[in-house]
């Protein structure tokens, strides 16, 4: 997945409660700054707070959408159709408005 500012990743395990074979690498094009938290602090902070939990379910909601639109990209279409796809899905998330 390509992310934006203020994205998650990693939190499968946080949510079925199963502890996930899963590891997961990041890969920064741009300078970041990541925070990780244990899964036992994210569930406080959201019994605490349920703004936290709408905000978390935000995040993952936009994440299945963006998959969604890429297995949508990705399928049913020829190449040349699957490349302009992706690169308008590039272009609508990542672009930088210029002249």
């Amino acid at each position: 997945a390509l992310l934006r500012e203020n994205s998650l990743f990693g939190v499968l395990s946080l949510l079925t409660g199963h502890r996930s074979d899963r590891s997961y690498h990041a890969v920064a094009f741009t300078r970041v700054e990541m925070v990780t938290a244990p899964a036992s602090s994210v569930r406080a902070a959201i019994e605490a707070d349920t703004g936290v939990g709408l905000r978390l379910l935000q995040g993952l909601s936009s994440r299945i959408l963006q998959t969604e639109t890429m297995i949508e990209t990705l399928t049913h279409r020829d190449m040349s159709s699957r490349l302009v796809s992706f690169l308008l899905v590039l272009c609508r998330d990542f672009g930088v408005p210029d002249e």
